[in-house]
């Protein structure tokens, strides 16, 4: 799999909404061959998805080399 620096810091992909209830995932334009304008990807979710991804990322991130540091 082919990794790519992503050309924005976390700060600007992750944001929370201005209620406090939403956090949205913006990733950065693809310009697709072929098509005129570069897709634009944004997910949303609330804070119950937060919690699964965080489990989910935990359990994974276990499993990685090197192990984790937990301070």
């Amino acid at each position: 799999m082919k990794q790519m620096p992503l050309p924005v810091t976390q700060e600007e992909m992750w944001v929370l909404s201005a209620d406090r209830r939403i956090v949205r995932l913006q990733m950065p334009s693809v310009h697709l061959p072929g098509h005129a304008k570069p897709l634009s990807v944004h997910i949303d979710w609330d804070a119950k998805g937060v919690d699964e991804i965080l489990k989910r990322l935990t359990a994974l991130r276990s499993q990685m080399e090197p192990p984790p540091i937990w301070n």
